[in-house]
């Protein structure tokens, strides 16, 4: 079959180096299968926040594998107008190029965005071929989380076109595909049906890379590792941005911590803004936190396998899954988080680490202190998150069975 893959938020694996994100790790589990994928994408780094293209770029990037980057407005913060106008630029055109491209045998639209989703679908009805929406966020509900409960209403009757946009996309879609299950349950409620054997549940997950480029890992960070040999490290890896997630926390902690010489804090990102220059300018008053800089896949794997715990930090309640902590479980790290959802139920469920009130630096503290004292404890939480990512989380598993279910679906509806 050829397949369209529309995801315009994941970096794109141009190289080696590259970390491969949910539409990359299904994009390889196709092609495996004899499939092609023309990836529709951005034009710009939504990570790095910085060009790709510089203008809408079309790439044989191998035989089975196109990706079409469209170049919108760029985007400093997440949270903006100017990435509201990004975005539906893109959206507007995917609905004009797809004019001139060979019609696909089965589409996947990820959102958000949910405007590209909800040209992607559209497209798919009017061609009469088979579509999946793929729920990683709900937008734009969340977006009213950032208001005040009083000008939520308000903010709802301002984006009545974005909601019918969404009731759209999840009625049309053949299928929902979601991260968990509350994200299903969202959609679900959007496109007012039952679940249906055609919607799933497959989490982000998390893929090892190959190890052969350990040794150039190794020889970079040959300086903070002579510091941090011995050391229980206490992880973060993530952007330094000053969204809900942010670990300006980790540096409230240290502190607390700091008659515990053993136990060093590793902030593994970078950034930008006020917050990034603050977490830094401060961190150098800490004998027992270290700045790692950007990590690409292999830096990221190294320091997974040299850490002991795993922090996920939030500043206000939170629901969204955190493909951070299947990282974390990967490597058979217990994971503090301040996250709400099936990630909290996740971790007092099979007891794989702790959970903490978002903006709590003594919970967290008493936590880490916790883990790093009680030896027993520590252990038995390692082999606990080892089993469940085993179980739940490894990438190979998740994604074979989702490409599994493309075809299962394809059939159904007569395409392959």
């Amino acid at each position: 079959m050829n397949i369209w893959l529309i995801q315009s938020g994941e970096p794109l694996p141009i190289n080696d180096t590259v970390r491969k994100m949910r539409t990359a790790l299904l994009a390889d589990k196709l092609i495996a299968k004899g499939h092609s994928v023309v990836w529709w994408t951005s034009a710009f780094d939504h990570i790095k926040k910085k060009w790709i293209y510089t203008k809408d770029t079309e790439v044989r990037h191998s035989h089975n594998l196109t990706f079409v980057a469209l170049k919108g407005t760029g985007y400093k913060s997440n949270i903006s107008l100017m990435r509201f106008i990004d975005h539906r630029i893109i959206a507007w055109k995917f609905s004009r190029m797809t004019a001139r491209m060979a019609k696909p045998d089965f589409i996947i639209a990820s959102m958000p965005p949910h405007d590209f989703a909800y040209q992607a679908v559209i497209y798919a009805k009017r061609n009469n071929i088979p579509v999946l929406v793929d729920i990683r966020d709900p937008w734009p509900d969340i977006f009213l989380e950032f208001l005040p409960l009083a000008f939520r209403k308000i903010a709802q009757l301002f984006l009545f076109n974005e909601f019918s946009m969404i009731k759209k996309i999840m009625r049309s879609a053949d299928g929902l595909i979601a991260v968990t299950q509350n994200f299903l349950q969202w959609g679900l409620n959007y496109s007012g049906r039952e679940k249906s054997p055609d919607d799933r549940i497959f989490p982000l997950g998390y893929q090892h890379p190959p190890s052969e480029n350990m040794n150039e890992v190794i020889e970079k960070h040959r300086l903070l590792l002579s510091k941090l040999q011995g050391k229980f490290i206490v992880l973060f890896i993530g952007t330094i941005s000053s969204s809900y997630h942010n670990p300006y926390i980790l540096l409230q902690v240290a502190k607390q911590l700091s008659a515990f010489n053993n136990i060093h804090f590793l902030i593994a990102g970078d950034g930008t803004g006020e917050l990034y220059e603050k977490i830094v300018s401060e961190s150098k008053k800490l004998d027992n936190i270290s700045l790692s800089g950007w990590l690409d896949r292999d830096e990221i794997e190294f320091w997974l396998q040299k850490s002991a715990v795993g922090i996920c930090p939030a500043t206000k309640e939170v629901h969204l899954p955190t493909n951070k902590s299947y990282a974390y479980f990967s490597a058979g790290l217990p994971v503090i988080s301040a996250f709400q959802g099936d990630l909290k139920a996740l971790i007092e469920k099979y007891k794989i680490g702790f959970y903490y009130a978002p903006n709590n630096a003594e919970e967290l503290a008493m936590h880490i202190k916790k883990l790093y004292e009680d030896k027993v404890l520590y252990q038995d939480m390692s082999k606990n998150a080892t089993n469940v990512f085993n179980k739940f989380f490894d990438a190979n598993v998740i994604y074979e069975e989702f490409a599994n279910h493309i075809e299962q679906m394809a059939v159904k509806n007569n395409v392959l």
